[in-house]
């Protein structure tokens, strides 16, 4: 009997370890099969190693699979990472519970610069414009390192039309070529003057314009110079005298012209300084001087405005002549309105000069106004019924007021307050 109880122990106890051991054996099945089926999604899901991408682009951990698992991350910091600038990055990324890997990141840059031509018009005479002024609108992601002609600067001294290539660098060498059209004119032809009067009679102590009436043209230079040497003639020396004219457009091309005129001598008695400094004690007694020199020369100002008629004649090649004049006759030119309003001043203790039109690109003719001290600054005026203003900035003058700035001192900058309304009714 016990015999018996003790063989069903051993069966009870024989059967329990086959249950474990089919127990365990499931285990290791089931941990196989699930190392096979993450073996199967590496290798349906392969990892890309080595990934490139052009230098301004973006990346994400999707470029590193042909398939995404879902819990695939970068376990490298790549947030500092500048996507700008080329570089090489050795990354970890992990994926499926199971894996990690190192990956590389190529962060290149191949991209050319662009940019656009400007087309270069100039003449055989001028220099071939700077490189940096035939193209435009360039950009690199990474700048622009060099700019050059591709062969230098071309030979145009024969004049043509010129097709120039312009190589564009960035810092990782990467280049395009532009090619910039060039004109280039060569200039033959010498410019035309036009309203030469020659064998003039003039009196003795008048005054003359010598560009009065003159034109130049050109074919190509809308702007040729023209000089007048009239250093040997002598307005109070009668006499037989040549001036020389000379037109040289921007290719240097040359023109000459001359005409001769004689003095003759004048009857009129010379007209003595004194007395007409006389004449302007007696106006100034009538003016208010005001509060200030401004208000001063404003009153004397428009006392000039008011009592003078303009007339377009020549004379009176000094100014105490010419404001003598105007000071009797209550007319004259723009010289001698400039030079009454001159020896006003001068009798009223106010500073002031008298400028010379220069190089106007209106008007060839002969101009004069005043420059008054007042308000501690040097202002302009002008008188005459054409232009007139008074204390006037350079800023404020037209075209019709250009002048050799270096000869006279140095100006006011800032407006005066109010100068409107300073001229008036003029006298018939």
């Amino acid at each position: 009997m016990k015999k018996a109880q003790r063989g069903k122990k051993k069966a009870r106890k024989g059967f329990r370890i086959v249950r474990i051991c089919i127990a365990i054996l499931f285990c290791l099945a089931a941990i196989a099969a699930a190392a096979i089926a993450a073996a199967g999604d590496f290798y349906t899901k392969p990892l890309i190693t080595d990934v490139t991408i052009e230098a301004g682009n973006t990346f994400s951990i999707d470029d590193f699979f042909e398939k995404t698992p879902e819990d695939a991350r970068f376990i490298t910091d790549v947030s500092g990472i500048d996507t700008k600038i080329p570089a090489v990055y050795g990354l970890k990324v992990a994926f499926d519970k199971y894996f990690n890997q190192e990956v590389r990141l190529t962060i290149q840059d191949t991209t050319a610069p662009t940019g656009k031509a400007v087309k270069q018009e100039f003449f055989t005479v001028d220099p071939f414009p700077e490189v940096e002024k035939c193209v435009t609108d360039l950009y690199d992601l990474n700048g622009i390192a060099e700019v050059k002609f591709r062969d230098g600067v071309p030979d145009v001294s024969a004049g043509g039309d010129f097709i120039v290539p312009v190589v564009v660098t960035d810092p990782y060498q990467n280049s395009t070529t532009i090619e910039v059209p060039v004109h280039v004119t060569k200039d033959s032809t010498p410019p035309v003057i036009t309203g030469i009067k020659d064998n003039q009679m003039v009196r003795s102590g008048d005054e003359i314009d010598f560009r009065e009436g003159i034109t130049v043209t050109d074919d190509y230079d809308p702007e040729p110079v023209l000089t007048i040497d009239a250093s040997k003639f002598d307005y109070n020396k009668p006499g037989k005298y040549t001036v020389f004219y000379k037109a040289t457009d921007r290719s240097g091309n040359v023109a000459e012209a001359k005409i001769t005129l004689e003095v003759w001598q004048s009857s009129a008695s010379d007209l003595k300084t004194k007395e007409a400094y006389k004449y302007a004690d007696q106006i100034l007694k009538k003016i208010k001087k005001g509060k200030n020199n401004a208000e001063y020369a404003k009153n004397i100002y428009k006392w000039v405005c008011h009592n003078m008629v303009y007339l377009g004649r020549a004379g009176h090649p000094t100014f105490e002549k010419a404001a003598l004049a105007g000071f009797k006759d209550r007319k004259g030119n723009c010289w001698v309105m400039c030079c009454c309003y001159k020896v006003l001043l001068d009798r009223a203790n106010i500073p002031n000069l008298i400028v010379a039109r220069a190089n106007s690109k209106v008007t060839r003719s002969n101009h004069y106004w005043n420059l008054i001290y007042v308000d501690k600054g040097w202002y302009h005026c002008d008188c005459t019924p054409l232009y007139p203003f008074f204390m006037k900035i350079d800023s404020q003058l037209d075209d019709f007021h250009t002048f050799e700035s270096k000869l006279y001192p140095k100006r006011a900058t800032k407006k005066a307050k109010s100068t409107k309304g300073y001229y008036a009714k003029r006298a018939n």
